[in-house]
């Protein structure tokens, strides 16, 4: 197979693999807040409850990723898709004017209407080819809505069906 004919293929594999919705924000030292949308988001552990996101080097995000640097997660609900646009590709001028947010205990930004969200701490980052690996402990959390977006084959889907026969419970 030809590398741009594998290209397309694995990226037609990894359009199908369903992912939250969420909304990267941070602040920099200079005070200015960042935020983007992301898909990348997933469990690390539980104990203790940590997460990975990948963030590409060119996102305004990037350098401010560091050990010890805090940022939100925010898991965007149903409905919300117009988040995810404002905060990426399709940026408005100023995202945290056209949509809600608070800042957490520490100061860290946040959206306030997201269905659920995360405070998390940096604690190593790995650049991988134009990416950085960022491994993170979450320091705080809530939940607010049951609904959460998710992106599935390159469109939004504000809810899921529960498959027949689908084993659930406590891993």
């Amino acid at each position: 197979m030809a590398e741009e004919a594998f290209t397309e293929a694995c990226v037609e594999v990894m359009a199908r693999t369903a992912s939250a919705v969420a909304i990267l924000t941070l602040e920099d030292g200079d005070g200015e807040k960042h935020g983007m949308t992301i898909t990348s988001l997933s469990s690390v552990s539980s104990e203790p409850p940590s997460v990975v996101v990948c963030v590409g080097e060119g996102a305004s995000s990037h350098r401010w990723l560091v050990p010890g640097a805090r940022f939100g997660v925010s898991l965007l609900g149903a409905g919300q898709v117009p988040y995810s646009l404002g905060f990426s590709w399709a940026k408005s001028d100023d995202p945290f004017a056209d949509f809600p947010w608070e800042r957490a205990e520490d100061g860290t930004p946040w959206l306030s209407e997201a269905a659920a969200h995360m405070i998390c701490e940096v604690e190593q980052v790995t650049p991988y080819h134009g990416s950085a690996v960022v491994m993170a402990r979450v320091v705080g959390c809530g939940v607010h809505k049951d609904e959460t977006l998710v992106y599935w084959r390159r469109k939004y889907f504000d809810g899921l069906t529960e498959a027949e026969g689908g084993v659930t419970g406590t891993w």
